[in-house]
């Protein structure tokens, strides 16, 4: 993972969560370009560790583990509470 702050962000950015990682003393801080949100905002991410060779990118690198990410469109109710 790269240190928080290692990886420059902007108003351009949108922070999505605080993770909290098994052996990581401090929440990891998931980010999304705006741009990039505006065409997901209507999901549910689920963000996983998994083993594996990643792409190279933070924890991928080298730890032997990789991000795997889920998604599905929000139900009613849930987008109905992120509109309230």
């Amino acid at each position: 993972m790269l240190p928080e702050g290692g990886f420059r962000t902007g108003s351009s950015d949108v922070l999505l969560a605080e993770l909290v990682v098994d052996g990581v003393a401090e929440p990891v801080t998931f980010w999304m370009a705006a741009t990039q949100f505006e065409r997901w905002r209507h999901t549910h991410l689920t963000v996983d560790v998994v083993p594996g060779r990643g792409s190279g990118f933070s924890l991928e690198a080298p730890e032997g583990v990789r991000f795997l990410i889920r998604s599905r469109l929000l139900t009613p109710q849930e987008q109905a509470a992120l509109d309230a």
